[in-house]
């Protein structure tokens, strides 16, 4: 996770621009999203459909005991395969268990009824790195059906999308192109890995929503562990079908981007295709049959979709049951178990610390953006609380994990904030001490970031007590020798405070600065304050 950017995305509504190309403006009419052509000043209506392709994150693949390792580079090639995988003649599918109780979990998170009774089928298509000739899937009875996701589009308005189903299936090989002048090579690391297909209702009807709702269920399936879905990796990846038609007509000639893996990339895509498709219609006088069926991909470069491969007519994939898997029966216990151990979801963490912490929503997007920080956060106020006389601040707490922590692991390219828990590094107890430290006033605010980025650096694994004493960075706790500086330093300036007595409050900065410069940053600012005040008002 890129710490800087979740702050970015968050400050601008997951950074999903309304704004399209220059030939269409996205416009808001009685609460609904429509696109404007700045052509010809027609409204259309943009409609999108979503298939997300989310890997499971279980330790084998789906039907075989094969390491799954995701979609990760710097593995041998072909190094993790099975019989199953490559298909060799007599072998069987043995079901994992782990990819199903994956998908029950992400069923029940998004509101989904599970399936008791449902089974597997084959789709048969050819193509090199599918080494069966077929995919096992789920196609009409697949383990979860229904559910919905609440999106908060970037002006405050909420937009439900439907999920039609989620069925299991096996993940295909990898074809490489570019390592060979005249041929393509085929790794199956990745063959046979357990996907969940979570297909969306044409609910859509702009790219921020789109993108909106890929942030949040990339969020949801980390959140609850039933997969990595790290979009870098094509642990999670997408198809988008896209058309436009004017409003209260038929939907128009649907077009499919295929195998996307950036959601950024995705929103710029929609937005490009939705511009060729309007210009192409109203060129032709709203003809849509210039519109054709074909799969097509977006060069982020150009910022153009482009043409694949054309679809005049359904393919016939020849569906029916796999015969070597019996029916997936699950039991309502099953159901029961799967679900109290889900855990709290985002969104209702969410509302409970706004709720329970009175902290504002921005935080709490901030905070649940990874759970791990969440629940630091939450340790932090409660930890060894006997031993304070009162409730930790919990601005100071926010202020240190969501700016400083967030900004030094940004720049130290750590991905992950539990990677850094640990008794060299940042420890609930060394982040508490630190706390109690600064509220104690033994230490400023300042000298505790200094002395935190010291514990993230790791390399010292002291106490914060012990490193500030072995620096002597305590405060000076002798009021007379503050008293003695901030006099004799208003006596020696009094050009500056006749400016101060002028009106130019910089001039206040000023000697503030002056006196951190002498005490190294060891005085306590409150008790400078109230000096500084009291001799200034003495030269009036």
């Amino acid at each position: 996770m890129n710490y800087l950017n979740k702050i970015n995305k968050i400050n601008n509504k997951l950074f999903y621009s309304t704004t399209s190309t220059n030939q269409i403006k996205n416009v808001v009419i009685n609460n609904k999203d429509y696109l404007k052509s700045l052509k010809t000043g027609e409204i259309w209506e943009l409609i999108v459909g979503i298939e997300v392709h989310a890997q499971t994150k279980t330790k084998e693949k789906l039907f075989s005991n094969s390491l799954n390792i995701g979609s990760m580079e710097g593995f041998k090639a072909n190094s993790r395969v099975s019989f199953v995988d490559a298909a060799f003649p007599g072998v069987l599918p043995v079901l994992n268990d782990k990819c199903v109780e994956q998908a029950i979990k992400t069923g029940l998170a998004i509101g989904g009824t599970i399936n008791k009774y449902s089974f597997f089928d084959r789709k048969h298509y050819f193509y090199q790195d599918l080494p069966q000739g077929y995919q096992i899937t789920q196609l009409s009875e697949p383990i979860v059906k229904g559910g919905s996701m609440e999106l908060e589009l970037r002006d405050g308005r909420q937009h439900q999308i439907r999920i039609s189903h989620i069925q299991l299936e096996q993940d295909s090989g990898k074809s490489i192109h570019d390592l060979h002048p005249t041929k393509s090579l085929v790794d199956l690391n990745r063959a046979g890995i357990g996907l969940m297909e979570i297909v969306s209702h044409a609910d859509f009807t702009s790219s921020e929503q789109v993108g909106c709702y890929i942030e949040k269920l990339q969020h949801l399936l980390k959140h609850i562990g039933s997969s990595d879905a790290n979009m870098q990796f094509g642990e999670m990846r997408c198809d988008v079908n896209i058309s436009v038609h004017k409003p209260n007509t038929e939907f128009g000639t649907r077009v499919e981007l295929k195998n996307m893996i950036s959601a950024k990339a995705i929103v710029s895509s929609i937005d490009s295709e939705a511009n060729r498709q309007i210009s192409l219609l109203e060129s032709d006088g709203n003809n849509n049959n210039r519109i054709s069926r074909e799969t097509r991909g977006f060069n982020q470069e150009t910022g153009e979709t482009y043409h694949l491969r054309t679809k005049e007519d359904e393919v016939d994939y020849r569906f029916f049951p796999d015969p070597d898997l019996p029916p997936l029966i699950i039991s309502d216990e099953r159901i029961q178990t799967i679900k109290q151990q889900l855990g709290e979801l985002p969104q209702d963490m969410k509302k409970r610390l706004i709720k329970q912490y009175s902290i504002s929503n921005y935080d709490a997007e901030l905070l649940i953006q990874d759970q791990s920080i969440a629940k630091f956060f939450e340790q932090s106020i409660i930890f060894n609380n006997n031993n304070i006389k009162k409730q930790r601040d919990i601005k100071k707490i926010l202020n240190f994990l969501l700016r400083d922590i967030f900004s030094w692991l940004n720049s130290n390219n750590i991905q992950e904030f539990k990677s850094i828990i640990n008794e060299n590094q940042l420890s609930i107890e060394k982040f508490t001490e630190l706390l109690d430290l600064i509220e104690q006033g033994y230490i400023s605010t300042n000298i505790g970031k200094t002395i935190l980025f010291q514990i993230l650096n790791g390399s010292d694994s002291r106490s914060p007590k012990t490193l500030i004493d072995s620096q002597g960075l305590s405060q000076i706790s002798d009021d007379s020798v503050l008293d003695q500086l901030v006099q004799q330093l208003v006596e020696n300036h009094p050009k500056e405070v006749t400016e101060y007595h002028q009106g130019k409050q910089r001039v206040y900065k000023f000697f503030m600065g002056e006196i951190m410069k002498k005490t190294k940053g060891r005085s306590n600012p409150e008790i400078v304050n109230n000096l500084l005040k009291k001799y200034l008002d003495l030269k009036k």
